[in-house]
């Protein structure tokens, strides 16, 4: 991420500084940049007034950072698009090298996987909760670290060799097979017996419904 102590360092006599001028333009550009973020022409406005709750005119946005200031620890600009991965050991660790520790802003979605993409979405602030960003801290928290731990899941083979199916992609699918035949638990768990004991040994497959739906919770998806 770039350097962006301009947001928050402090101007002489309650002026407004030049890099803070240039930044607020800065981050005008790039929230207008993805269109997915409009709503009615609009953005949402990160100032200490509005916080991220009301959609205005990318001028009307400005003159209200350059009076009011940004809202505290918004660094990363999750609300407007922006996916903030920690560090370059968390990206090595968690999504292997498929991801970019250098590419922090987010521009489009990878159409090879839907499921990593179904995380990221998942991971960017919902209409009722965009003042808080999960993978903001250095050590993420619970939130964030299972978050990290689906995006690993969406790229982690259903089993060594597979090249079809992930962790993750299966355990979709079938709760969408529950969801629509409605299946009860105890079905689901018969079928994935019977899925295990013909899948290879090591297999990823969650073992029953329990398990499978505590690993979808952070999406959503209880089924």
């Amino acid at each position: 991420m770039d350097d962006r102590s301009w947001m928050y360092r402090d101007s002489p006599q309650g002026l407004r500084m030049m890099d803070y001028c240039n930044g607020v333009q800065g981050f005008i550009n790039f929230a207008t940049s993805i269109p997915r973020k409009f709503t009615d022409g609009g953005i949402r406005c990160p100032c200490r007034k509005c916080k991220n709750k009301k959609f205005l005119h990318q001028d009307v946005v400005t003159m209200h950072l350059l009076t009011k200031e940004f809202i505290e620890d918004y660094l990363c600009w999750y609300a407007h698009g922006e996916l903030f991965v920690p560090n370059e050991s968390m990206v090595e660790r968690v999504v292997g090298s498929t991801s970019s520790a250098s590419n922090m802003h987010e521009v489009g979605n990878d159409n090879s996987n839907p499921y990593r993409n179904m995380v990221m979405d998942a991971m960017r602030m919902s209409e009722g909760n965009v003042n808080e960003c999960p993978i903001v801290e250095k050590k993420p928290n619970a939130d964030a670290t299972r978050f990290l731990d689906l995006l690993k899941d969406s790229d982690e083979p259903l089993w060594d060799g597979c090249t079809n199916h992930s962790k993750l992609s299966v355990v979709a699918q079938v709760f969408t097979i529950k969801s629509d035949h409605g299946l009860s638990k105890a079905g689901y768990d018969k079928i994935i017996e019977w899925a295990r004991s013909i899948l290879p040994d090591g297999n990823r497959l969650k073992e029953n419904f329990y398990a499978a739906k505590s690993m979808m919770k952070p999406l959503g998806l209880g089924y």
